[in-house]
């Protein structure tokens, strides 16, 4: 009896030790939801990131006078939401131009 509790705690404790890498892996926000939901642009590169079209790409959503960047990484079965950065309209354009063609 008490080498069945050991063994279980043991297998409870590498379940937990193991939530994190699960975690991870989890789309909390998948491609999928976001092009059904959210009105948008598609970017050729992410701007301010250094990825590369391989890794990642990005999409350009106005809400109100802010500009939302969503950057989604490649990954099984499809790319999920990474990051999203939030500027104010004038910092957009002060830091990356009006004309956005770069990364």
């Amino acid at each position: 009896m008490r080498r069945m509790m050991r063994v279980t705690a043991l297998a409870g404790a590498a379940c937990l030790a193991a939530m994190p890498a699960l975690a991870e892996k989890a789309c909390f926000f998948s491609y999928a939801a976001f092009e059904e939901k959210i009105p948008h642009a598609d970017l050729d590169v992410c701007p301010g990131h250094q990825v590369t079209p391989e890794q990642a790409f990005c999409r350009i959503a106005l809400q109100g006078h802010e500009v939302l960047i969503y950057m989604f990484r490649h990954g099984d079965p499809e790319p999920c939401l990474a990051q999203v950065d939030r500027y104010t309209l004038n910092e957009f354009t002060a830091r990356f131009g009006i004309a956005y063609d770069r990364p």
